[in-house]
């Protein structure tokens, strides 16, 4: 997905967008009342596909409402990033779709992320999670 897609989407939901520097993280969302924003490190997100990666799974908090305090235990945390995760997979790249593109050749971690505009690693846990909820790929 164009980065300018996502964009887009961020002033569709009327979420702010704000480049900050973070020391644990390269982005975070956060909720107050009624203003949501999506923090990016841009320092740590030097290219499209690192920045697409990030604004994908914290659309996922969004879209899912998973938020949590920064001094949240680590359980709370774990799943809220997980609940996060699938949401953003299941939006972004649908199990269908991926099914379609590995029909049509595109086979590797590598290939997907490409075809996604999004780092490989959160691509193979995409496709991770999508095998053991379908048991597979048939």
């Amino acid at each position: 997905m164009e980065t300018t897609s996502l964009y887009n989407i961020l002033e569709k939901e009327n979420i702010q967008y704000v480049n900050h520097s973070l020391k644990n993280s390269n982005g975070m969302i956060t909720h107050y009342k009624d203003v949501t924003a999506i923090v990016v490190d841009e320092k740590q997100t030097p290219t499209n596909i690192s920045t697409n990666t990030v604004l994908i799974q914290e659309l996922g908090h969004y879209y899912s409402g998973t938020y949590y305090k920064t001094n949240s235990s680590l359980e709370l945390v774990e799943k809220m990033e997980y609940k996060a995760d699938k949401k953003s997979w299941e939006t972004f790249f649908p199990y269908d779709k991926i099914k379609q593109l590995m029909k049509k050749g595109l086979t590797t971690i590598t290939q997907l992320a490409d075809y996604f505009d999004v780092e490989p690693p959160y691509m193979a846990r995409c496709i991770n999670y999508y095998y053991k909820q379908y048991n597979g790929f048939e």
